[in-house]
């Protein structure tokens, strides 16, 4: 049996330019994640903490942060293996070259070379595939050789996109789909993409300790591995370690303005730590200049709140913009026209309860939304 705590993409030294306002507490949440994360390891008792990459933003971090994270590993009590990414590669100015990083507690090793690194106290061995370029489309375990025989445990450590097709590009070292059979590997723990995903069971990306920006899911933790022999299918567990929430919320404007922002006030009331919280608004719809107001004063309502970040995203279409669009487009489709004739008439509306009024707002509506449609 075998346990590891799999993790990846720290970054450490963040710009975080895309929140800038809160891009210091973005880095600070960063640190203090990776105490929670070794924490957690010692709590478990795993038989090593494995870095697949990325530990660094890239190599020009200070030394006083390649102290604060060397205190922070060497709290660990099982092994700390670290592999080069492609933030922080092996390069001639790499931060593990500096006297900074090599004055670290010898428990903390780096795996530097290809050839495969026992893990003390277990049948556990870990291959890595450690990278010296920023880019490339080598596919860094190709030089990985075929299991030789015995019961070891073999733990393949690399950095890089899996080839599935759409999810790589072709300079971000791709890594073979086979790469697990043709090594004969019983885990492979990987780097690079900051989401939480499993291939075929035992090819892994633990997802990055903490989220990194808006939409990123399956992040803000680690993966407890569990390998009971050569040839079991190791059994993956997240573990925590997030301590940020970014929220993003979708207003469609066309749904009316005051309902959309009513929703959002009672979604955003349930947040338990606006302090810890990153928000995001992302219009959609067509919008007047009323609700651009009534918008503006939300952002201001929310940012009195205490939330660490609030941002607006607007991609609605003003509806003078959309109606003007609409009455371009028309004289060339004879459904256009007749539909616009159609919404501008006066005749009282069928039906004992409408009124002018309703017809009206339905039709801005229905104009606002083809306008939507034909604007593509």
């Amino acid at each position: 049996m075998i346990r590891i705590l799999h993790t990846a993409d720290w970054q450490m030294g963040l710009r975080a330019r895309h929140v800038a306002n809160a891009a210091a507490a973005v880095r600070a949440a960063r640190m203090d994640s990776a105490r929670q994360l070794i924490q957690s390891a010692n709590a478990l008792g795993v038989d090593a903490v494995v870095l697949a990459g990325d530990v660094f933003e890239d190599t020009s971090v200070g030394d006083r942060l390649v102290h604060e994270l060397l205190t922070v590993l060497q709290d660990s009590r099982a092994p700390v293996y670290v592999l080069p990414g492609n933030h922080d590669p092996l390069t001639p100015d790499s931060v593990y070259l500096r006297a900074s990083w090599r004055g670290r507690p010898a428990h903390i090793r780096m795996l530097e070379s290809d050839s495969g690194v026992p893990i003390p106290g277990t049948n556990g061995v870990l291959l890595p595939a450690p990278l010296r370029h920023k880019s490339g489309m080598r596919d860094p375990t190709a030089g990985w050789a075929p299991r030789v025989e015995g019961n070891d445990i073999r733990i393949g450590v690399a950095h890089g996109s899996l080839r599935i097709e759409g999810k790589y590009a072709s300079d971000d070292f791709p890594i073979a789909l086979d790469a697990v059979t043709r090594s004969n590997l019983d885990y492979l723990a990987l780097g690079h993409w900051h989401s939480h995903y499993v291939y075929q069971q035992r090819t892994a990306y633990a997802g990055s300790h903490e989220v990194t920006k808006f939409g990123e899911t399956g992040a803000g933790q680690a993966l407890l591995v569990e390998i009971a022999s050569h040839g079991a299918i190791p059994q993956l567990t997240p573990v925590s370690t997030g301590l940020l929430t970014w929220q993003a919320q979708e207003l469609d404007l066309s749904q009316g303005c005051g309902l959309e922002l009513a929703r959002i006030r009672q979604a955003v009331a349930a947040l338990p730590h606006p302090g810890k919280t990153l928000l995001r608004l992302h219009t959609l719809g067509t919008s007047s200049d009323e609700d651009s107001v009534a918008l503006t004063a939300l952002v201001d309502e929310l940012w009195g709140k205490g939330f660490l970040h609030v941002e607006l995203e607007r991609q609605d279409v003003s509806r003078a913009n959309a109606e003007g669009r609409l009455a371009e487009l028309a004289p060339s489709s004879d459904l256009l026209t007749a539909l616009l004739k159609q919404l501008s008439r006066n005749e009282p509306p069928p039906g004992p309860t409408a009124t002018t009024d309703t017809v009206r707002a339905e039709a801005r509506h229905l104009l606002a939304e083809l306008a939507m449609e034909v604007w593509k």
